[in-house]
Parts: C-alpha cells; structure tokens; sequence
C-alpha cells in the first residue's frame, strides 16, 4: 500500500456500510503487513475508537500472515530451562506483534525490556534474582490482572509491560527476560493451573509467584508436603522448566482466551502454532 497516496482516503471509508466498499477495504488492507501505526503517526492523523477497532480488524489478516511467514521453531534450544534466548524473545516478540492493534505507536519488545533492566540497575535490583523479583512485583511495579485473567493481552508482554499487570506466566516470563539481561538466573516452574518464577536463594531453590506480589515459596517446604500434590505438580518442583514447555503454555492460555471470545480465526492460528512446538520435540 502507499501510504501517501491511500492511506487517508482509505481511512475516510471505515465506516461506510456499503457491502462493496468494506469489500475493496478488506482487500486493500490484506495486502498490508497489519501494522499501520508508524504511518498513522507519520501522517499525523489520529483515529477515533471506532474507526480504530474496525482498522485492526481489517489489518488483522495481515497480521496472521506475518507470524505464519516467521515462526519457525529450530530443532535445538528450546528444550531447556536457559537455552536459546535469542529465540525464545523473538517468538514471545512474534506473539506481541500478532497481538497488536496495528493502530497505535508503541516501542518494540526489546526496547521496553532494555527499559525495564535499565530502571532496575537504577533502584540497586540487579545484585541478585530475590532483589530483582522484589524490584518487580513486591513493590508493586507490576501486579496480576485478575480481573482479565483470560484477556488476550496476557500473552503480549509489551501489552504487560505498557499496562503494568499480567498473568501468572506472562509476569514470570518477563522478570526471567530482564533476568537475562543482567545476568541473573530466572527460570519458569510449569506448576499445574498457577505458573511460578524458579529462583535461588542462598543456594536453596524457591519458587516466587509473581501474580501474588513476589510472594516467595521454599522447594523444600513444598516437597515435605509431597502426599497432598500431584504427580503434575511433583514433576513441577523437581526443576524449572523448558522453553518449549513456557511457550505451550502461553500458547494453550491464548488458544483457551481465543474460544471463550468466538475468534475461530485466531484459534486456529494458535492451533497451527502449537503444532509446529510439539512437532519439534
């Protein structure tokens, strides 16, 4: 599409009801990569709520198609509870992106995360995992959503960074990629129906539920009451988990958030993306 030329007349006709006119509409915004908010803000024009939803959903096919084109999942690094970061952010970055209205400016997911690890080297939260979790969640920078524990959002670390709340995996995952950055150890405990962040303390494994202000939980206190869990839960505590197992786990919260809202399409996105994880395994 150009921009200068079709954008603006384009967007004059967001809300003509005329079958043929949404007709050439969808057409002309399935050819775009479905992200149109550089433009939009290069042009200086500013969408009303409206015309804003009904622009993401014209843009929305564009969007399916990018991450169809660049999900690919490599046959190594995946299966371990630190591996191959470089891919494990860009699919977490593909999922954001998919997410997106399309309609409106914000930083890419890299930057957001720089942010974030440059505000707590500020507050003295980079010596170790227990400050950083402290830094993050008990101070309340970021809490759990628990009012949309099923919004869509949840699996779109930007939309958790930008609105300051999550759920229980999208939070953990987001302390365990600022981790990284300053060199510390975060790693995801697949706990069955509540996800937790995998943390030592002074050489002893805890687990810190980042949902619940940081609260932090001893391993071992967990394992002397082994009679009451379950074998899920068993396998839970004895490590953190994989990569591959964080990203099902997102992906299987997303496909669930997608029926309960009737959006076959993205479902079925969600369906083919999960596939492509178990394949490789």
């Amino acid at each position: 599409m150009h921009v200068e030329n079709e954008l603006p007349h384009l967007l004059k006709l967001l809300d003509d009801d005329d079958p043929a006119v949404r007709q050439i509409l969808s057409e002309r915004f399935a050819t775009c990569r479905g992200d149109v908010s550089a433009e939009l803000a290069q042009l200086g024009i500013t969408l009303g709520d409206g015309d804003r939803n009904r622009l993401s959903k014209l843009l929305a096919p564009g969007r399916r198609r990018q991450i169809r084109r660049q999900w690919i999942i490599p046959q190594q690094g995946l299966d371990e509870s630190a591996g191959d970061w470089e891919t494990f952010e860009l699919l977490l970055r593909l999922l954001s992106e998919l997410l997106h209205d399309g309609t409106s400016l914000r930083p890419t997911l890299p930057d957001a995360i720089d942010q974030i690890t440059d505000e707590a080297v500020l507050h003295d939260a980079h010596r170790d995992e227990r400050s950083l979790c402290r830094f993050l969640f008990e101070a309340g920078r970021f809490h759990g959503n628990k009012a949309g524990f099923y919004h869509p959002g949840n699996a779109d670390l930007l939309w958790i960074i930008m609105n300051r709340k999550g759920n229980p995996i999208g939070l953990a995952v987001l302390a365990m990629l600022v981790a990284h950055r300053l060199g510390l150890s975060i790693g995801g405990c697949n706990f069955p129906a509540h996800f937790l962040a995998w943390i030592s303390v002074e050489g002893h494994a805890h687990l810190v539920d980042c949902f619940g202000a940081g609260r932090l939980i001893s391993v071992e206190e967990i394992r002397s009451n082994s009679a009451v869990l379950t074998p899920d839960s068993r396998r839970a505590i004895q490590g953190p988990c994989t990569m591959r197992d964080i990203l099902l786990r997102i992906l299987r919260n997303l496909h669930l958030s997608f029926t309960k809202k009737g959006r076959s399409s993205d479902a079925d996105l969600i369906s083919e993306l999960l596939l492509s994880l178990q394949l490789t395994q």
